[in-house]
């Protein structure tokens, strides 16, 4: 219960995707998943709130052949089934595009895996794909292939479904070197700093787009503006009574501050 002696609500995430969920850094040697800065985010602006979350990023992992049978398995065959989710954070194609796998392939596929989640009353909050650190010889083709599921991924309109341009937020070219050496572990990963600050980032998005949700279920009360009453507001004059020359219909009118409020 809460101090006010409502009952605390309770929220629950769920972080998919690869090994950019996963946390992977050095080599594989250290995992530190952005799940970990998200939780506190959530909980620091949302006190009131339980926060449960839970990380399944699979290191390696495409979306057009892993993700949608491990996304069935949290909303579809658990058993016993898991408590419900109330968001999926999802991320997924720097495999894939590795892969040369089509924009548009990868992109079906992953509405497929938004799917999963949609139907079951979850919402979604899909990333964009971030950039790799790749040379010049082959960063072309690797952008366009990029950028084009990317572009899928920011025009895609679904009820429950939301998506946050996370490409643009953690960019690599952009950065300063000590930026880059702080924050990327390689080409495509990130160090510990830097999926701290994945999470950052994701938390930023996650809670605007919750405090607005609450803000359109509770809209504030606008309180009546007291009526001011001025003297003689209740006075009746003798032009009002009379029934001769003097009477209202005469000519006379007679107006109280009240009629103009």
């Amino acid at each position: 219960m809460t101090m006010a002696g409502r009952p605390r609500q309770k929220l629950r995430i769920l972080c998919f995707g690869d090994s950019l969920t996963a946390g992977y850094s050095g080599m594989g040697s250290v995992f530190q998943p952005y799940e970990d800065r998200l939780t506190q985010m959530l909980e620091m602006a949302f006190p009131d709130t339980d926060i449960d979350t839970l990380e399944d990023g699979k290191s390696g992992d495409t979306v057009k052949h892993g993700f949608l049978s491990r996304m069935r398995r949290h909303f579809e065959t658990t058993d016993p089934p898991e408590e419900p989710f109330d968001w999926a954070i999802v991320l997924g194609g720097t495999n894939d595009i590795a892969f040369s796998i089509p924009a548009e392939e990868i992109y079906e596929r992953l509405k497929e895996v938004w799917d999963v989640a949609l139907s079951r009353k979850s919402k979604v909050l899909a990333l964009t794909v971030p950039e790799a650190g790749v040379g010049a010889a082959g960063r072309a083709r690797l952008d366009a292939r990029r950028n084009a599921l990317n572009d899928l991924i920011k025009g895609h309109e679904q009820e429950g479904f939301y998506k946050f341009d996370f490409n643009a937020a953690f960019p690599y070219f952009a950065l300063s070197e000590a930026d880059r050496t702080r924050y990327w572990d390689d080409a495509i990963h990130f160090t510990p700093d830097g999926y701290d600050l994945m999470g950052n980032k994701i938390g930023v998005e996650l809670v605007s787009i919750l405090a607005k949700e609450r803000a359109d279920l509770n809209p504030p009360v606008t309180p009546r503006k007291r009526r001011r009453v001025f003297r003689d507001d209740d006075n009746t004059f003798e032009e009002e009574e009379e029934k001769g020359p003097n009477a209202i219909d005469r000519g006379y009118v007679v107006v109280r501050r009240k009629d103009l409020d």
